[in-house]
């Protein structure tokens, strides 16, 4: 039972090791690069549907489109996101005292410094809920549902 728990394991850890490693190695966090993405998904309607040359150049285009479509909406959320975070942060800042603003400042630039430890590309799950690693309460990510600050995660020492 031991042994089979101890086999198990090892295997566990041998593949993480070598998907980190594999990571580092190419670089990527969030997978291919785009021109690799269309290049696959191209290849991928090639390989089923028997595409022309001229298919898959269009399939291309189309895909680069969408592609730059999909990343300008993203950074849209990404500035709304942090508009909201910073009127949020006014809002609490408004209730409290200095000295509860003073504790909170460094609640937060403590929680910045866990978070570049966390995405630093240097290793998974550093810091509390990111990377690979799971936040308190068992849910992977950032601030609110598990991860470190926000209104789910833990805060204090």
């Amino acid at each position: 039972m031991k042994k089979t728990f101890l086999l198990a394991l090892m295997a566990v850890i041998a593949a993480t090791t070598v998907t980190a490693q594999d990571m580092d190695q190419r670089g990527e966090r969030r997978g291919p690069d785009p021109e690799k993405r269309v290049e696959k998904q191209v290849k991928r309607l090639d390989k089923k549907l028997k595409l022309t040359d001229d298919q898959k150049l269009q399939l291309k285009e189309f895909y680069g489109e969408f592609g730059k479509a999909q990343q300008a909406r993203m950074e849209q959320m990404r500035q709304a996101e942090k508009h909201d975070r910073e009127a949020l942060d006014g809002k609490i800042k408004s209730i409290l005292t200095e000295e509860q603003k003073a504790k909170y400042a460094e609640m937060k630039e403590k929680d910045k410094e866990m978070w570049k430890q966390g995405h630093d590309g240097k290793g998974f799950g550093k810091g509390k809920g990111h990377g690979f690693g799971r936040g308190q309460g068992g849910h992977r990510g950032h601030g609110g549902f598990g991860g470190h600050g926000g209104f789910g995660g833990d805060m204090e020492d």
